[in-house]
């Protein structure tokens, strides 16, 4: 459920509002609306963030737990810029090698040599000329030009690295695949090159190692870090505090049920304070709090980052309803699922015995998978081996009538997807239906209107996508459709500015309207994506299977071939199968379901100024103190 708020405006004495600023990181329930964030002290302590940020993102992970020691800000600054440098230095050598090895691999052909002794022949006035060319222009230029003082060093079955004594000839128009160019001469010999690549490397390693060495830091920048965040946000709510003469003002939100205890709070230190329920246009934050049952899908809410405003709907408990159903069908693999619920067990064991408790995630897969198990074996689908779903255990599992590989199944299943997918949507606009009754709000009856017309365009579905012969439109249908639409366009937008005025500005709207009804129609069809994705699926990995078995035919080696497919051909169809579910089974939940509940998911989570440390925003050490 969404927690409702209360605003609260405070008033201290403009003379104490650092002191009332630290009071209420102390109270740590209001989460304030910032109005000032930029100031001379706000710009320094975010250089200083984006400092240590720079730090901990190029310093290696590393699993050393040091004792936890608190650095100065001197130190910790030091710290970063030390860190930064030898990745700096770090990057310079990488490239620097890499220079130094491109040098090589362009003059290793002509091998080690001295080039003193070509700069000393050099001055005597004979010129030694560094030639690399294709084996067939070496060919062409020693049949055009035999006399030409130009020798072999090197044959590779592409390249002839040649050295040629004097000046390189001009080119013959007659030959031109034959044209010389010379080679820069290197600036060290190879054996010099190789050498300056051993130190550079040498001095990279030692650089890694340094920085390797840090990660026994990390635990101190996170922590330095967290410091200087209390500070930004400090210094936010304090200066948003708006000085009016002597008195500061700053307003904010609480949860409703601790607002007596601030109010306590707040007399003792002499404030003048107002409570309010938040206005319409008042931008409130979102406290989302669900029973532990619930509260195992917020994991995946955070993970897609979605907030419903505070006016909006808490989807939990359907989001999770819905999502196991989904997750259920589009894996459909009994098979998949036993995997995944093992998986569950085993990690939630290995948490409850090290933490004490088990991570919501865990337990939302646990469920999840435990949905696809029921699925699976009910449809008969395991590993998509049709055999399997024969045996005796396995057998007395299966309803007929949904049975993986009975031709009729498939109709029965596209109907069940389009059953939930009305369920699903009537539900959204039933949900608006009670929120709008207990506002008194006459927009309610527009909800009654999408819902008559959801499931008269449910018939429609099952007569033009499955079969018109075997799902015959009924007479209700139709009427169901057309007196939802007129409830729509008489209750759409009666906001009360009178109700023969809401009437025609529903007129005006006319063709939005009839837009969302077919809209309604096509997102009713669009469930039978949980049919279709979970058919792919069991065709994958039948197709897998019959691989597999092909080359089990052929011997020892062809059994260790087929094992191997099998383990990771499956392994990808359940990748793959996971990776459906975000984009399918979200979606569902996160687009349709919420179009038609009207959730915007335009809300920003309650967040109290509180302190992240039990020490000061700034903290010194002990021999600084």
């Amino acid at each position: 459920m969404i927690v409702p708020m209360k605003k609260a405006t405070l008033l201290v004495l403009s003379k104490h509002t650092q002191a009332a600023t630290e009071r209420l990181q102390e109270l740590g329930v209001l989460h304030p609306v910032v109005t000032q964030t930029e100031s001379v002290d706000l710009e320094v302590l975010r250089r200083k963030l984006q400092q240590v940020e720079q730090a901990l993102r190029v310093l290696p992970q590393g699993k050393i737990r040091p004792p936890r020691v608190v650095l100065a800000e001197t130190e910790a600054e030091e710290l970063c810029e030390r860190i930064v440098q030898l990745v700096d230095k770090a990057k310079w050598l990488q490239d620097e090698r890499e220079r130094l090895e491109r040098e090589e691999a362009r003059i290793a052909g002509w091998g080690d040599f001295d080039l003193s002794l070509l700069h000393d022949l050099q001055q005597r006035g004979l010129t030694i000329s560094l030639i690399r060319l294709s084996v067939d222009a070496w060919k062409k230029l020693r049949k055009a030009q035999p006399e030409l003082p130009v020798f072999s060093v090197l044959t590779t079955k592409t390249l002839i690295y040649a050295v040629l004594i004097g000046e390189i000839p001009m080119a013959d128009s007659e030959e031109p695949d034959v044209a010389l160019e010379e080679e820069p001469l290197p600036e060290q010999s190879l054996g010099q090159l190789r050498r300056a690549i051993s130190r550079v490397q040498r001095q990279h390693d030692d650089v890694i190692a340094q920085l390797e060495a840090m990660t026994a830091e990390r635990d101190q920048l996170h922590e330095y870090r967290t410091r200087i965040l209390d500070g930004i946000e400090f210094g936010e709510v304090e200066a948003s505090l708006e000085e009016h003469g002597a008195v500061a003002v700053i307003t904010g939100y609480l949860p409703a049920e601790k607002a007596d205890q601030f109010k306590s709070n707040v007399a003792q230190y002499k404030w003048g304070l107002i409570l309010s329920d938040p206005g319409p246009d008042d931008e409130v934050p979102t406290l989302i709090r669900n029973k532990a049952p619930i509260r195992i899908i917020q994991p995946l809410m955070d993970l897609l980052g979605v907030i419903p405003g505070y006016r909006e709907h808490d989807i939990s408990l359907w989001f999770l309803l819905f999502f196991a159903i989904f997750f259920a069908m589009i894996i459909g693999d009994a098979g998949y699922g036993s995997l995944m619920l093992l998986a569950s067990v085993y990690f939630g064991t290995k948490q409850k015995k090290q933490q004490g408790a088990v991570y919501d995630g865990i337990i939302l897969l646990g469920l999840l998978s435990g949905a696809t198990v029921v699925w699976g074996a009910i449809t008969g689908n395991w590993f998509g081996l049709e055999a399997m779903a024969e045996l005796p255990g396995f057998r007395s599992l299966v309803i007929p009538a949904l049975n993986t590989y009975a031709p009729h199944s498939a109709a029965t299943v596209q109907k069940i997807c389009f059953v939930i997918g009305t369920i699903h949507i009537t539900l959204a606009h039933l949900l608006s239906f009670i929120r709008l009754m207990r506002e008194r709000n006459m927009q309610a009856f527009a909800q009654l209107g999408w819902m008559s017309t959801v499931l008269g365009l449910y018939y429609l579905v099952l007569n033009l996508v499955i079969s018109n012969t075997r799902y015959p439109v009924p007479n209700f249908a139709v009427p169901m459709i057309v007196v939802g639409m007129v409830l729509v366009f008489i209750f759409q937008n009666q906001e009360g500015t009178g109700f023969f005025r809401g009437v025609l500005s529903s007129l005006g709207s006319f063709i939005p309207t009839i837009l969302s009804g077919v809209s309604s129609f096509s997102d009713i069809i669009s469930y039978i994506r949980l049919f279709a994705v979970g058919l792919a699926g069991l065709e994958i990995a039948n197709s897998f299977n019959e691989m597999a078995v092909g080359f089990m035919q052929s011997g020892v080696v062809g059994t260790l071939l087929g094992v191997l497919i099998i383990v990771a051909g499956h392994s990808l169809n359940i990748a793959m199968a996971a990776l459906s579910v975000v984009v399918h089974g979200v979606r569902l939940n996160m687009l349709e379901f919420s179009n038609h509940l009207g959730n915007e998911w335009a809300g920003f989570a309650y967040r109290p100024f509180a302190k992240r440390e039990p020490n000061q925003h700034l903290v010194l050490s002990d021999a600084e103190s």
